[in-house]
């Protein structure tokens, strides 16, 4: 799919984890996630990162339920399944309590924080593993170009280096050399340095001969790059006094943040215009890329729709006595159109391919006929 699909479907499927914080639509996203990954994967290294990004979230929801076990804080709840020695820490340090009355409630909410972040792990881990990161940064601003390189140099950083790492072994192992204490590790360190070194100046060459860093413009661009700085640090401001505030903020913060991100979007807009940039191979957009858009728009309307309206049947809430949580068939039915890349749709090959022949033949009839020229035995 496109690039710029995959970044839709990304902060679709991130809004909708997080207007929803309710498990049994955590639990459906993670599986609509997982599926998507299935069906789409491919064999490329970063493939294979779904499954750290999947444990590390294993690992911070258990470390949520034990934290909800361990501490007491807040309201706790009224079903209590068991009690261990309580120890509260000084006033100085927070008063927080370790151990006393361990309730269902406080497990429940425990894990139903943690399979927030669980989720959001599992939707990151799958955009990391099916898009492909140098086409997401060419989708930069040519006026980033600097950090586009930056991050280009250090995706490609880690992969490289290992794949030297292996070509050096092997070919000091083919030579007989065998990796035992610290001096034999000499044979990798130095053709390692070497080789970097090399490939630091080839890229070095390979920039200035394609003319990086060259703009169409010599003068000086100091108003835009001032407008640039005075916008982020306006939409800083506006975030910073959200934050402090709260909502009784708003009719300062808005202006404030609107203010900064017009400035910034020009500032942006105005130094991309001073940077030329030409693409060897463009994406092609297809109607799988339409329907994402169509599917993740929305599903996030309407879940956005439901929380204004019903805000209770998104939010789960196990205090003070635990419920069983409730489902709602429509936001359910939201959350699997995000499964919409996933779905191979009938491809129109075999119809192009159809169409040639019929314009292949309907030429062939409408030619003149072509007879062979006779040669006599006196030409």
């Amino acid at each position: 799919m496109h690039t710029r699909t995959w970044l839709c479907w990304l902060i679709a499927t991130v809004t909708i984890a997080m207007l929803a914080p309710h498990p049994l639509y955590h639990i459906l996203l993670m599986l609509v996630v997982t599926y998507i990954f299935v069906n789409r994967r491919d064999d490329r290294p970063l493939a294979r990162s779904f499954a750290l990004f999947a444990r590390v979230g294993a690992f911070i929801w258990f470390g949520y339920i034990l934290f909800a076990i361990v501490t007491v804080g807040g309201a706790r709840g009224t079903t209590v399944i068991f009690r261990l020695p309580a120890i509260q820490l000084p006033a100085w340090s927070g008063g927080i309590v370790f151990g006393g009355s361990i309730t269902a409630e406080a497990l429940a909410w425990g894990a139903t924080r943690g399979l927030g972040l669980w989720t959001l792990l599992l939707i990151f881990g799958a955009f990391n593993a099916l898009v492909d990161h140098h086409r997401l940064l060419r989708l930069t601003p040519r006026s980033l170009f600097h950090a586009g390189l930056t991050v280009t140099i250090a995706i490609a950083f880690a992969p490289g280096l290992v794949r030297t790492v292996q070509d050096i072994t092997a070919a000091q192992r083919a030579r007989g050399h065998r990796f035992g204490g610290i001096r034999s590790w000499g044979a990798l360190i130095s053709p390692l340095l070497a080789g970097s070194l090399e490939r630091a100046i080839q890229l070095a060459e390979a920039l200035e001969a394609r003319g990086y860093g060259r703009t169409v413009s010599t003068a000086p661009a100091t108003g835009r790059t001032l407008g640039l700085v005075f916008g982020l640090v306006g939409l800083t401001a506006a975030v910073i006094g959200w934050l402090w505030v709260g909502p009784s903020s708003v009719p300062l913060v808005a202006p404030l943040g609107g203010g900064g991100l017009l400035l910034t979007g020009w500032a942006a807009h105005q130094l991309s215009r001073r940077v030329p940039r030409t693409t060897y191979r463009r994406e092609r957009w297809r109607r799988h890329d339409t329907f994402t858009w169509i599917a993740a728009v929305s599903a996030v309307g309407v879940i956005a729709t439901m929380r204004l309206i019903e805000p209770s049947a998104l939010v789960y809430y196990p205090f003070p006595v635990i419920t069983a949580p409730s489902f709602d068939l429509r936001i359910g039915a939201a959350i699997l159109a995000l499964a919409v890349p996933a779905i191979p749709l009938p491809s129109t090959a075999p119809r192009r391919a159809h169409r040639l022949n019929a314009d292949r033949r309907a030429a062939r009839r409408e030619a003149p006929p072509q007879h062979p020229l006779r040669v006599s035995a006196s030409d």
